[in-house]
């Protein structure tokens, strides 16, 4: 049995988490505060056009990425949350 994805993320000094199960394709956003649970969400929710490295330094390509769609999406995704929202993600932080 595969494990969920879990990553931290804070905004306005607080903390939360999202997890997506593999299996379902469902992404969960876990937040006390509603408003900020809601900017996610819907972020989460949305198809994105994300620039991506490619082969090389200077080789970048247009990716259209659906957060539900895998954990990879998801990662891409929030690679750019902080830019559209103003959520940071803790990768470096555990979530239990």
């Amino acid at each position: 049995m595969q494990e969920n994805f879990k990553v931290a993320v804070q905004h306005n000094n607080q903390c939360g988490y999202i997890e997506y199960d593999e299996a379902s394709k469902t992404v969960k956003v876990v937040f006390d505060n509603a408003a900020t649970r809601q900017i996610i969400e819907t972020y989460l929710a949305s198809e994105h056009v994300i620039r991506v490295a490619g082969e090389g330094l200077l080789d970048f390509k247009d990716v259209t990425v659906r957060p539900a769609e895998s954990a990879e999406h998801l990662k891409t995704a929030l690679t750019r949350i902080w830019e559209k929202t103003g959520v940071h993600v803790d990768w470096s932080r555990p979530v239990a």
